[in-house]
């Protein structure tokens, strides 16, 4: 793995080396639960088989959403060089903690929002809505997985976004990215370029 760069201006940043998750496709879980609910209710197919499908997909969006949340805490490790005080595999665990899941969901975006607003690079939303947002996202699918669904994964690419965001902002400053310095000769004064006239010749009576 080759090192990170340093950002001159930001001595506390760097460059992320990982890429972003691909938060749309989430949104391909969402139409697939909404395909399969419309076949259900438009042919009458067997509820308890179509039942089963909806479920396994409504898992396999969830856990792509967990793969996304570990994909941001791996970037924002990597802006710190480890400093970052929650790390992927712990923003992803304790989401399966009974109870205490309900603090993480609000706690983790609230603690990424406050990292990227204090560095002033780009401005998000609270972290406390971001959470109220997941949650009701969350809570949203045992009524209907795909609004729940469609809810989480929009919350996701606005935080996707404002992290990319960030990112690339913090590599706009990088030297080589940044305009070329003027010639300093064009500060230097003009070079004077007077003459003096001609001697006369006496002229002889």
């Amino acid at each position: 793995m080759t090192p990170s760069i340093l950002v001159p201006e930001s001595p506390l940043e760097y460059v992320p080396e990982s890429s972003l998750p691909w938060v749309w496709l989430g949104f391909m879980f969402v139409f697939a639960f909404l395909v399969l609910e419309t076949l259900m209710v438009v042919f009458q197919l067997d509820e308890q088989q179509i039942t089963a499908g909806l479920t396994l997909i409504a898992i396999a969006g969830f856990v792509y959403w967990l793969v996304c949340v570990h994909r941001f805490h791996k970037i924002l490790a990597e802006l710190t060089h480890g400093h970052y005080p929650i790390s992927g595999a712990e923003a992803v665990g304790k989401h399966f903690i009974p109870f205490y899941n309900l603090y993480w969901v609000f706690n983790w975006p609230n603690v990424m929002s406050g990292y990227i607003n204090e560095r002033g690079r780009v401005r998000m939303m609270s972290g406390r809505l971001i959470g109220l947002f997941i949650l009701l996202a969350l809570l949203l699918r045992y009524l209907d997985g795909g609004v729940g669904l469609l809810m989480l994964f929009a919350v996701t690419i606005y935080v996707s976004a404002k992290l990319k965001q960030h990112v690339r902002v913090l590599k706009s400053g990088l030297p080589e990215n940044l305009p070329p310095l003027p010639d300093p000769r064009i500060f230097g004064a003009p070079a004077e370029t007077t003459s003096n006239p001609p001697a006369r010749l006496p002229i002889e009576n």
